[in-house]
């Protein structure tokens, strides 16, 4: 029991200490300074409720929470956030979308866009996108457009652009884009902030590994198990998820077993798996990592198929070493197979451990 509280507490200390998706960009300080340096690029969800940020002198994250600072942007992305208290409501990091005679700004709240037109007076107004709601009808749609035609009426083009139930991201931006262009007489520039998401791009990786371990084979069909030894090669394809978990990966692997028992008995084996691997920083370096998911297998006796498709569940753990911007890891995994329904597992157990390198 002793051992278990110790595990449970080290994993909860990794996870409070871990960094997540470090990016680029700028804090904005109530004093109106910019510093530069990198902030953890998150949900949209947890970029309205913080921002934690190392500057480019420091050595340690440091956490906001709107009001301590005027906003933060990113820089890859251009996602802009600044602090706003709209109706006297609880203070977060409103998403800064457009800056002119008109501001927009926006807020998600499930999967709905909260959208804020701030006009030249000051005046505020909200507007949900409700598109996800099947019992939102036309006549409530009309009804909910009506502030958003007072807070234009200046613009017929901008009047023109409101469409009542669907109001997109680029709907509202040419709407409060084309009320600038109308109603401004000052040649203020109007600034579109809306992120660019072809600079968004995905971070794949491709690894490779190699190992060894044990496996013991039980089938209805055999009278005796198969104990044996083997050994295996595969590749992976490594997707980096860290925006929406924490130091995420979501990997598809794809494995050949050569397995021997001690008859000299040689089945081979082909595998499929995919899952998610979680990463919890030790220390400026080495990582351990957690993993598991679903795994797929079919095997073969002298080219000859053997049990059929065999659906299982692995799991492991293993240390991950950075090289430049590549990685050595070792893995220590379990994975259990069945022939049956699903959740029928134990007809092939494997433990093994493996080695590999991420480019």
């Amino acid at each position: 029991m002793r051992i278990i509280s110790i595990a449970i507490a080290l994993f909860v200390s990794l996870v409070a200490n871990a960094q997540v998706n470090p990016k680029e960009g700028f804090i904005i300080t109530n004093q109106k300074d910019t510093v530069y340096g990198m902030i953890e690029y998150r949900t949209n969800t947890i970029n309205a409720q913080q921002c934690v940020f190392k500057a480019n002198d420091a050595s340690e994250y440091v956490k906001y929470t709107p009001g301590q600072i005027m906003g933060y942007r990113f820089k890859e992305s251009g996602k802009f956030y600044v602090s706003k208290n709209f109706d006297n409501n609880e203070e977060f990091f409103a998403e800064f979308l457009v800056d002119g005679i008109m501001n927009l700004y926006r807020k998600e709240k499930g999967f709905r866009q909260i959208y804020y037109l701030e006009n030249e007076e000051g005046k505020v107004v909200q507007y949900e996108n409700m598109d996800g709601d099947m019992n939102y009808d036309q006549r409530t749609a009309n009804m909910r457009a009506q502030e958003l035609l007072q807070q234009v009426y200046k613009s017929q083009r901008a009047i023109d652009d409101i469409k009542p139930n669907s109001m997109s991201d680029k709907q509202m931006i040419k709407m409060v884009r084309d009320y600038h262009e109308d109603v401004c007489t000052s040649n203020e520039e109007c600034i579109k902030y809306e992120y660019d998401s072809s600079k968004e791009k995905t971070k794949c990786y491709l690894s490779v590994f190699a190992g060894g371990g044990g496996v013991y084979i039980k089938t209805s069909e055999m009278e005796h198990g198969f104990r044996g030894n083997m050994f295996s090669v595969g590749a992976s394809l490594d997707i980096d998820v860290s925006r929406y978990a924490n130091g995420m990966l979501f990997q598809i692997m794809g494995s050949y077993f050569g397995i021997k028992s001690k008859n000299e008995d040689a089945v081979s084996l082909v595998e499929l798996n995919t899952g998610v691997m979680a990463r919890f920083p030790i220390n400026n370096k080495l990582k351990f990592t957690v993993r598991g998911g679903l795994a797929f297998s079919t095997t073969f006796e002298d080219g000859v198929l053997g049990y059929g498709l065999l659906k299982g569940l692995y799991g492991g753990c293993g240390l991950e070493l950075p090289v430049q911007k590549h990685a050595v890891f070792l893995n220590v995994d379990g994975k259990s197979f069945g022939t049956g329904d699903f959740w029928g597992l134990g007809d092939i157990n494997i433990l093994q451990g493996t080695i590999g390198f991420r480019f």
